[in-house]
């Protein structure tokens, strides 16, 4: 026992120095009952084979396509809409569990699976998982059980045969499970886990180090270690060893109780599970804990986790929806919740000494190598909460940065102190060179400063040739070093060349449309990029100076703030409404959706980082793309029919024919992509009548009046802002002419000429026969009349003459209907009695005429208050019944109410100037499937519950006994 717990002392030691709390802002897209998810409380989630992501809730199954949700629930056959479980087979096969039974999804249908005519109730945790040949095992109720299909049948057996649950009775128990890439089964069982591989079964438990508890959740991870946890402890068992490792987060992250515990493995390995403050992932050795300061609000925690195959992270959450991580494993974003003194970034550079800088709106941040939460450096009150405008470091390692209210300051990382140099004007960058000289571009000019100058020194104004009369101020933006050492400064529609001997002034402006610069960026080719007037520029300063404007759709209405050219030769473009990347090949816009903190590019808007990753500022956040690499990666657009259809008739995949109609043919697409749809719209055509391509943003075509003939719907999914579509989705489908337009009717009018000439003697017999047949049709027409006739006697007989409701003989046959109804659907039905109150002191007093307006007005007003399939009827006199199916006590008894109220609601208009108060007594009695109880029984006890109600007073309900008991 004492060694228990110095281990479990030792182990919340471990935790609490493998724990990190994560100062990453994470990009998050909610979806909510605003875009169409129903139910916020999310408990699973499933990708299909065809792309579509699929979310189970408390109240019913959804489907997003990536534009919009469906909900699947008891219209579609399952009679528990609360899901609790999630699983897509390889094999195409959905699979929907609750806490009732489970289900299969087949063409648009929720089918039932039942195990010898009796359900399967699926629970939470991690209940399903893949078999050999695609087949699904189930976790139901501690047992084992492989589902195996084959088209519209289902085969269910035990997966551990009788010997085998008697040698191993943990295997009774298994509460989650889990399979490898190799067909091993793992198991929660009981208080272990079990392996379950060729025949062999192998319990691991304190033995192997992994103490007795209820574990939920079972994975591997990419290195092969086994993962498990249970609601307060993880555990891992690393590929190759025999005892499990302890991997428990400090007792604060896992105290709350779970609607179900997760476990998730990422693309680059790393371990996800829910928690209390919302995640944690495990990397590099460590946890990573996500959170409130980290923008994940999940209310009453994260429920499942999803990897979908374009690469995104979805989050389920109990009671806030659905949350898409945006660009998970690329993008890292910061705010000045994580650390920095500003959201407003304008600029990014690493020491030599590896620290990140970053400036801001509100002065200087850093973050130190190994660390994920910047600080502020100690800066004199002076220099504090200055706008960082730009940063470089020059040949000793120090970092030197510049203001817009003009202050040259410089950071010593050896001592971590700022110093302030000079005061200039207002300052647009600080660049340095080659021979160690710190170049700084103001509004008023240029002006130049030895990188070691002492604090203090005033930089050197530098004097421009041939600029006098051009603009007398020179106001030059930032602008670049090529690689002989060059410098290359933009000043309104001129840019300045310094070639280590001698200034030169470049006009532009001619051959810009007077466009003034906002910055320019060395190319590895010799040329420029240069931001100017809002658009994008190729500049040619050799010989006669020229520029090209770059025309590309994804810049297309957008401003160009400044641009950047990696060490990939790919060129970065910043812009107001996200940023376009040109890996000169091709063009793709990136923006919020693909998981940027902010739309709006800032400052410098790029610095790429010794590991080849980039920094992009916002004015909203800072944002770290650690693989541009894969930016192009992205694979064709998934396009899918999602629904064809005529009418109600609809176009099953393959070759179909229809019947000519003049009803439109109408299809749905659906691109299945998550991330960047801004630019999406769809190309389309139908081959065999069009050739051309027609384009919509809309994902709904239209064709009406289409003639007969074989056609191809085709269709394609296009990103306007990369260029990029589908491969085609087609759907073949041909018309049958009319029939007025078929060869069947072409042969007909030749036979009809031929058997004319052959039947033209026979006149006289057709005229006869004809004759005779329009006897016959008279005889028929008087016949049907006559039924008619009959037929509207006797409905005429069922109801009453004075209220036209159905009388007592009617009323007896559907009271004797409704009950052998629920005693074979086992649904409940309430009977009704009521009688009007001093019925006869109204005849007395008013008339028998006034006493008929009040039973003709109370019937109006009972029909109008029941539903359509309710009956009412006039037991006799001043009595009436009404019979409600499908309705039970309690639950029903508001509807009585209602039908109570509508009676004494008004006073009834019998004529005089004031109408004629009316109530009833009411006497209710609920027939429930079980009961044997006969139409006389059920009418006598609603009779007493009816005296009861006129002997305490009229005007009121009363339940026969047991009634209203649940």
């Amino acid at each position: 026992m004492r060694f228990n717990l110095i281990q479990s002392l030792l182990s919340a030691v471990l935790a609490l120095a493998t724990l990190d709390a994560s100062a990453q802002h994470i990009p998050l897209q909610h979806f909510g009952q605003s875009e169409g998810l129903g139910n916020l409380s999310v408990t699973a989630l499933s990708q299909d084979a065809s792309g579509y992501l699929w979310a189970g809730t408390e109240n019913g199954l959804y489907r997003y396509n990536g534009a919009a949700f469906r909900r699947y629930g008891i219209a579609q056959g399952m009679t528990d809409p609360f899901v609790t479980a999630l699983h897509s087979g390889s094999n195409g096969a959905l699979w929907i569990g609750n806490h009732e039974n489970l289900y299969r999804l087949n063409q648009d249908r929720l089918v039932p699976v039942l195990w010898n005519g009796e359900k399967i109730p699926v629970w939470p945790f991690q209940p399903m998982a893949e078999g050999a040949n695609g087949d699904l095992l189930l976790a139901s109720e501690g047992r084992v059980l492989v589902v195996a299909v084959k088209g519209d049948s289902t085969s269910i057996r035990h997966y551990f045969d009788p010997a085998t649950l008697k040698a191993h009775p943990e295997l009774q128990e298994v509460r989650s499970i889990y399979t490898d890439s190799k067909g091993t089964l793992w198991m929660a069982c009981k208080e272990s886990l079990c392996q379950s591989s060729e025949g062999r079964i192998r319990v691991l438990g304190e033995a192997e180090g992994l103490p007795r508890d209820e574990w939920s959740s079972i994975a591997i991870d990419k290195d092969g270690n086994l993962w498990t946890r249970s609601a307060q402890h993880i555990f891992t068992l690393p590929k190759g060893a025999t005892r499990f490792e302890n991997r428990t987060p400090p007792p604060d992250m896992m105290r709350k109780h779970m609607l179900r515990s997760e476990l998730h493995i990422d693309d680059n390995g790393n371990v996800l599970t829910n928690a209390d403050p919302g995640l944690l992932r495990w990397r590099q050795g460590r946890w990573e804990s996500y959170g409130k300061e980290n923008g994940l609000v999940a209310a009453g925690g994260v429920t499942a986790i999803l990897h979908d195959r374009g690469h995104g992270t979805w989050l389920a959450t109990r009671g806030r929806g659905l949350q898409h991580w945006l660009g998970y494993g690329n993008w890292e974003n910061w705010t000045a919740q994580q650390g920095l003194p500003d959201d407003v970034i304008i600029t990014a550079r690493r020491d030599r000494q590896g620290a990140l800088h970053i400036g801001t709106r509100s002065g200087h941040a850093m973050l130190a190598p190994g660390s994920n939460k910047f600080t502020t450096p100690t800066t004199p009150p002076a220099l504090a909460s200055q706008q960082w405008a730009s940063m470089d470091i020059d040949r000793s390692g120090r970092l030197w940065a510049g203001s817009y209210s003009g202050m040259l300051m410089r950071y010593l990382p050896d001592s971590g102190k700022t110093e302030l140099v000079a005061t200039l004007p207002f300052i647009t960058q600080v660049l340095a060179d080659r021979n160690d000289q710190m170049w700084l571009t103001t509004w008023k000019g240029v002006y130049v400063l030895p990188a070691n100058a002492a604090a203090g020194t005033q930089p050197q104004l530098v004097k421009m040739p041939g600029m006098s009369g051009r603009h007398p101020e020179n106001p030059v933006g930032a602008g670049c070093i090529d690689r002989q050492g060059h410098l290359w400064l933009p000043s309104v529609t001129d840019v300045l060349h310094y070639d280590g001997k001698a200034w030169k002034v470049l006009p532009f402006g001619q051959t810009m449309g007077r466009a003034t610069f906002d910055g320019i960026t060395c190319s590895r080719d010799g040329d420029l990029w240069a931001a100017a007037g809002g658009t994008l520029w190729k500049l040619k300063a050799q010989d006669k100076p020229s520029a090209t404007r770059i025309e590309t759709p994804v810049l297309r209405e957008r401003s160009v703030y400044s641009t950047f050219e990696d060490s990939r030769g790919w060129l970065w473009v910043a812009t107001g409404a996200g940023m376009a990347v040109w890996n000169r090949d091709r063009w793709r816009m990136l923006n919020q959706t693909h998981g940027l903190a902010w739309n709006d590019l800032n400052g410098l808007g790029f610095y790429e980082d010794q590991d080849g990753s980039m920094w992009i500022t916002t004015s909203n956040g800072l944002s770290h793309l650690l693989h541009p690499e894969t930016l192009f990666d992205t694979g064709s657009l998934p396009v899918v029919i999602e629904e064809a259809r005529r009418g109600s008739t609809a176009l099953a995949p393959g070759a179909v024919q229809l019947p000519w109609s003049r009803e439109p043919l109408v299809f749905r697409l659906a691109s299945l992509q998550f991330e960047g749809r801004q630019g999406l719209h769809y190309r389309y055509r139908l081959a065999g009548m069009e050739d051309q391509w027609n384009e919509l943003a809309q994902p709904e075509m239209r064709y009406a009046g289409l003639p007969a003939g074989d056609y191809r719907f085709q269709a394609v999914a296009v990103d306007s802002d990369s260029g990029t579509q589908s491969r085609p989705a087609e759907l073949a489908f041909s018309i049958a002419p009319p029939w007025w337009r078929s060869y069947p009717f072409y042969v007909l009018c030749a036979a009809g000429v031929m058997l004319g000439f052959l039947l033209f003697h026979r006149m006289r017999l057709l005229v006869h026969k004809r004759r005779e047949a329009e006897l016959e049709v008279m005889v028929q027409e008087r016949t049907r009349a006559l039924e008619e006739a009959q037929e509207a006697l006797k409905v005429r007989a069922l109801k009453d003459a004075l209220t036209r409701t159905w009388n007592r003989g009617a009323m007896m046959e559907i009271l004797e209907r409704e009950i052998g109804k629920s005693q074979r659907t086992g649904e409940s039905f309430v009977l009704v009695l009521l009688d009007l109150d001093k019925f006869k002191n109204i005849n007395d007093t008013h008339g028998h005429l006034a006493g008929d307006a009040v039973l003709v007005e109370t019937a109006r007003r009972l029909i109008a208050t029941v539903r359509t399939y309710d009956s009412v009827g006039r037991y006799g006199g001043e009595e009436f019944l009404v019979l409600l199916p499908g309705l039970s006590l309690p639950a029903g008894a508001n509807r009585i109410e209602a039908l109570h109220q509508a009676i004494r609601s008004e006073p009834v208009e019998i004529g005089g100037e004031t109408g004629l108060p009316v109530t009833a007594s009411f006497g209710v009695v609920a027939f429930k499937p079980h009961s044997q109880a006969s139409a006389t029984d059920l009418l006598h006890r609603a009779d007493l519950a009816l005296y009861r109600s006129k002997n305490e007073g009229r005007d009121r309900i009363s339940y026969a006994e047991e009634t209203m008991q649940t």
